[in-house]
């Protein structure tokens, strides 16, 4: 059986970030999701897969960003996984 598991984080980022380009992401605290899915083995074990992260901004906070067009924005999800491997996002 598949389960999948998200919950609430907080994301400290200690040196500015380009998320992609034209979005750059100031040092500071973040709220973020986690999210990871797992199989169920016959054992009832769980085999779980590596986390996922994601960051979510509003049109106000991406325009507060500087990023251009944000007002036709509603929101905008980022996967920030490999910033959170590399170690330039820490999970607190």
């Amino acid at each position: 059986m598949q389960r999948v598991q998200t919950k609430a984080i907080m994301l400290e980022v200690t040196q500015v970030v380009e998320l992609e380009p034209g979005v750059i992401l100031p040092p500071g605290y973040y709220p973020a999701t986690e999210t990871r899915s797992g199989l169920g083995t016959i054992s009832d074990d769980m085999t779980w897969a590596a986390p996922q992260y994601k960051l979510e901004f509003s049109a106000k906070e991406l325009a507060k960003m500087g990023v251009k067009g944000a007002a036709s924005r509603i929101f905008v999800r980022f996967d920030v996984t490999e910033f959170v491997r590399l170690g330039q996002f820490t999970v607190s």
